[in-house]
């Protein structure tokens, strides 16, 4: 049941969430509320005099009346925590930089900013209750009761009272129901993540959206309390089929009431009801005009009696082959007026003329694309990518660009007031994702983003427990203003663990927020202000990403995991030097559990590396990461080619004379089988940066990492650097001055011959420590 999702909220909350006045004004006409909405628009021909009147207005009043007293004494009708108001700046920090905007917007008209993926948010405290939205911030399939599907109702304290056992309900042991074993509904059935905030997070969250707009007023709704209207509201919502999108109780069985479009297009042109319009479409006239539209100078209209003209008109006017009939009210066409853009029209028409079916193609069924192995794989994935609106914060296709990075704080040199953002804070591309992880290691992340091992059931995906990189204490940027219970330590260990009835996609019913597994916390990335959230993925949701992932990146499945060899002393000795060396100084910016350092790093700790990158994709992206990931910091010509092998281009300490093996695969073997005491000791061993002569100025050293991967800097910034190294070079420095510590950042050119020249003469190079 967790792969069931709704396209609209929960209408079981709406006495717990909504301004009840609010509702009819609403269902009036959602475009007037929230413009571009999902909500479509009923009653919107009704008083049209061109449709003869079919709903008259008063009766639409009327209709409007009955299905909002349904709604409202239908509804749960309890407590839920009161809330007081946060810190409305803290509260548009954390909005504008957790990663709400990949799905929602703010603004209206020219101003809005974000995503068109969920409702735009400006006007969130016109309608809503802030109690309840604090607690959907905090965690949005939070349910309010658990739903028997063998019992069609919500269970309540008593049923669990009756066995003996606590009101507890959740997707991991507590998901079945206590009368007669049937799984439950135990969450919302939305989309919306969980970002694992605290409590009072979520507080300056819901205090920042209720400050975008003043309190409104709206008619007296008293009506919503009559009984008498309740029934007739019943019948009305099946006749418009709301439980098609929305939960509803006494609905949850209900089906979508729309006819079966998989095969519309192959529908006969005469079995096609354009009604009175028939005249109309076969000499090309509006629907709206009662006069031919010709005459001396005027263009011959087009016919639109064919397919593409029926879907045309049907999804511009739903109530058009309605025009001119004498019909009850309850029998004309029940399709609402959806928004849809222009370029959306064109694309439902196109898809509709598609719906053919093998038995109306006037193709063989050969020539149908019907996917096997991995392009199935690969066509199932991207249902779950859309669903989920992945590509709101991720770049999962070449040329594709996320929501995130077209906002204004994540380009070049970006910021959000006085933060420091842009490009280096948007979340990771993915094009590679398959080729680049276990996908073990995938399908744990996947279920619990934070890797803070507080869910059994994501400690037991992959046939073994993930491993937890912890190295010591690693503050997240922007941590919130939760207790220090609520913040990280280590690249993702939770400093406490909620116990296991809290361990939950849903949640009990009332009482206070609980703390959120992981809460705070990013499980790799945590130098990212924009946070990973958790889905509470279904396990076939969860199966069907690794496999997109792996077939994407055209991966061997099942996955065998390579067996590297242990480091011999002597081998262990010559990577800690190349790992260590300022000609690419990896701890200089991967997080490494010092708290201190940790506060300004900007990549991933090196001890997830070896549960989570392929052998091979790490060979790979150290010797040319431009080429895996164009425009990635990660810098390129770090080993050059010496025969059939790879040698460390920059300075070699004196045993690697005596090694005529590999230096990327021995990198690599070392990377993907570091421990902390071997992290520690490389610590230890790393140089102190050499002072810079006088009068030059050196650029700083940065790494910056995706996913334990190095991640150096764009190439602007390279660019920038190398001009002022040269010219800090020209100014009267001492020649010897050149020879000083090199930055990754400047090209390696000049630095190449002096490199050779020491290597090959036994000596360490000027500002090198072998």
């Amino acid at each position: 049941m967790q792969d069931q999702k709704k396209v609209g909220p929960n209408l079981k909350d709406v006495r717990l969430k909504l301004q009840k006045e609010w509702i009819p004004v609403w269902l009036s006409d959602p475009q007037a509320f929230r413009p571009g909405t999902k909500m479509p628009t009923f009653w919107y021909l009704s008083g049209d005099q061109k449709m003869g009147g079919i709903v008259p207005v008063s009766q639409q009043t009327d209709e409007r009346k009955a299905i909002a007293a349904y709604l409202w004494q239908s509804a749960f009708d309890g407590q839920i925590p009161q809330q007081q108001r946060g810190d409305t700046a803290h509260g548009e920090e954390l909005f504008k930089t957790r990663g709400c905007l990949a799905c929602h917007s703010i603004g209206e008209g020219e101003q809005k900013v974000g995503g068109e993926f969920a409702a735009n948010l400006t006007r969130v405290g016109q309608k809503e209750s802030f109690d309840y939205t604090v607690r959907w911030i905090h965690n949005p399939r939070e349910r309010f009761a658990p739903y028997c599907p063998k019992e069609h109702r919500d269970l309540t304290p008593d049923d669990y009272r009756k066995h003996g056992l606590d009101y507890v309900f959740d997707t991991v042991k507590h998901s079945r129901c206590p009368n007669d074993g049937a799984e439950l509904q135990v969450q919302n059935m939305t989309v919306m993540p969980n970002f694992r905030l605290s409590e009072q997070d979520s507080r300056d969250i819901a205090t920042y959206l209720f400050s975008l707009t003043q309190p409104a007023a709206y008619p007296d709704a008293s009506f919503m309390d009559d009984p008498a209207l309740k029934e007739k509201g019943r019948t009305l919502i099946k006749q418009y089929g709301c439980a098609g999108c929305h939960e509803i109780r006494g609905f949850e069985e209900e089906q979508r009431i729309g006819k079966e479009l998989t095969a519309e297009g192959a529908t006969p042109l005469e079995r096609l009801d354009f009604a009175l319009m028939t005249h109309k479409a076969e000499m090309g006239e509006d629907p709206d005009t009662t006069v031919e539209s010709k005459g001396p100078g005027k263009k011959a209209p087009a016919p639109w009696y064919n397919h593409k003209g029926f879907f045309e008109h049907k999804l511009a006017d739903p109530g058009v082959y309605d025009q001119g009939k004498e019909k009850d009210p309850n029998e004309h066409l029940r399709m609402p007026k959806p928004f849809l853009k222009d370029e959306w029209k064109a694309a439902l028409t196109t898809f509709l003329l598609g719906s053919v079916g093998a038995d109306g193609a006037n193709v063989p069924a050969s020539y149908f694309y019907d996917p096997t192995d991995q392009q199935k794989a690969v066509q199932d994935g991207w249902w779950v990518v859309k669903k989920y609106n992945c590509m709101g914060c991720h770049n999962v296709q070449v040329g594709q660009k996320s929501i995130l990075s077209g906002l204004p704080q994540y380009q070049q040199n970006g910021t959000l007031g006085a933060i420091s953002l842009g490009l280096e804070q948007l979340p990771p591309g993915l094009m590679t994702e398959g080729a680049r992880v276990d996908p073990e290691w995938l399908l744990r992340f996947l279920c619990d983003p934070s890797l803070s091992n507080a869910s059994e059931q994501c400690r037991n995906l992959g046939g073994q427990p993930a491993a937890n990189a912890s190295g010591g204490a690693q503050p997240e940027a922007n941590i919130g203003r939760g207790s220090a219970a609520n913040k990280q330590s280590g690249p993702g260990a939770s400093s406490q663990t909620p116990p296991a009835s809290q361990q939950s996609a849903g949640a009990n019913a009332q009482g206070v927020l609980k703390p959120q597994p992981g809460e705070n916390r990013n499980g790799v990335r945590t130098y990212l202000r924009v946070r990973m959230p958790t889905f509470t993925f279904s396990p076939n949701e969860l199966r069907t990403l690794v496999r997109f992932f792996l077939a994407v990146s055209a991966q061997q499945e099942p996955y065998i995991k390579e067996q590297l060899e242990p480091l011999s002393e002597g081998e262990r000795d010559l990577a800690r030097s190349l790992f260590t060396s300022q000609a690419a100084p990896c701890l200089k910016c991967h997080m490494t559990g010092d708290a201190t350092h940790d506060q300004t790093a900007t990549a991933p700790n090196f001890l997830q590396a070896g549960s989570r990158l392929k052998p091979d994709w790490t060979f790979r992206w150290l010797l040319d990461p431009q080429r895996i990931m164009p425009g990635t910091a990660m810098p390129s010509e770090l080993f050059k080619r010496d025969g059939e092998r790879w040698i460390f281009n920059g300075p070699l300490p004196p045993s690697a004379a005596n090694y005529d093996g590999d230096h990327a695969r021995l990198l690599v073997r070392y990377l993907l089988s570091l421990t902390p005491e071997e992290q520690a000791r490389a610590r230890s061993a790393m140089p102190a940066r050499a002072p810079a002569p006088s009068g030059a100025t050196t650029a700083p050293v940065a790494s910056h990492k995706q996913n334990g991967e190095p991640r150096p800097p764009s190439s602007a910034a390279n660019k920038r650097n190398a001009r002022a190294g040269r010219q800090s070079a020209s100014r009267g420095s001492p020649k010897r001055g050149r020879k000083t510590q090199v930055s990754w950042r400047v090209p390696v050119r000049r630095q190449r011959a002096h490199w050779r020249q020491t290597a090959s003469a036994g000596r360490p190079a000027r500002g090198f420590s072998p």
